[in-house]
């Protein structure tokens, strides 16, 4: 079976990928998520390896379903399963206590696909400092890619794709951090980065219906039902993509 056959069929059937079987095991007995029992030394390495993989390889489907196994716990960042919060190493050692976040990761490696699901599901939101996520899509080195079977994908168009679902998420983006960053040496990885920042973001009073938007989202995020209580609202689809940052 090709590399890619098999991929398809991993795509297709998430369900029975090992590592959400493992997600099951750990969240059907609470007890392995404190640490100092078995289990959670058993368990979590492997997690932390398994998520290290699929971020590398940027498989969002594996991504999506790994935030629906474990969304119940993400309000807490303290909990052993709140995995999105937990920090590690991309590709040397994964460990819980060192390294960088998985949203920081995709911000890294510009994969706009899995931006995207992770802002769905208001991660971005959740930042104490988003504008940490914008500078390091407009500003972190461009030799930090994930190679996938077939091809490489254009970072620079990622990199812009992710300014715009950034654009989505946030009533605020401080072009000014970014500029003094510029004056530091610091280089751009898209030249005209700017024109990927709405001036409603910066400048000019934001729209309404984007305020609109960024209420609704919150209300949403702080019942912990976000992004699929979008589409139980009473609203035409169009406005269900709409706040759901499909437009």
């Amino acid at each position: 079976m090709s590399k890619s056959t098999k991929l398809c069929r991993k795509t297709s059937c998430p369900r029975s990928n090992i590592f959400c079987n493992l997600l099951d095991k750990i969240v059907k007995r609470p007890s392995l998520q404190f640490l100092g029992q078995w289990g959670y030394h058993c368990y979590e390495p492997r997690i932390y390896r398994s998520l290290a993989k699929i971020l590398r390889k940027g498989n969002p489907d594996f991504v999506e379903l790994l935030l629906k196994k474990t969304k119940d716990y993400v309000q807490d960042r303290s909990c052993n399963l709140a995995l999105i919060w937990r920090t590690f190493t991309p590709v040397y050692c994964p460990s819980p206590l060192s390294g960088i976040t998985p949203l920081f990761y995709v911000a890294q490696t510009r994969q706009s696909n899995i931006f995207k699901i992770l802002l769905q599901y208001g991660i971005l939101e959740r930042e104490k400092n988003p504008i940490n996520i914008v500078l390091t899509i407009v500003l972190y080195p461009s030799r930090v890619r994930v190679m996938v079977d077939r091809e490489l994908a254009d970072i620079h168009e990622d990199a812009k794709t992710c300014l715009v679902l950034c654009s989505r998420v946030l009533s605020v983006i401080s072009v000014k951090e970014i500029k003094t960053q510029l004056s530091l040496g610091r280089r751009p990885i898209i030249s005209n980065w700017f024109d990927y920042i709405p001036s409603t973001r910066y400048k000019d009073p934001c729209e309404l219906l984007h305020l609109c938007r960024l209420t609704i989202r919150n209300q949403l995020l702080t019942n912990n039902v976000l992004p699929d209580g979008i589409f139980s609202l009473l609203i035409p689809a169009r406005l269900q993509n709409y706040l759901n940052l499909e437009i």
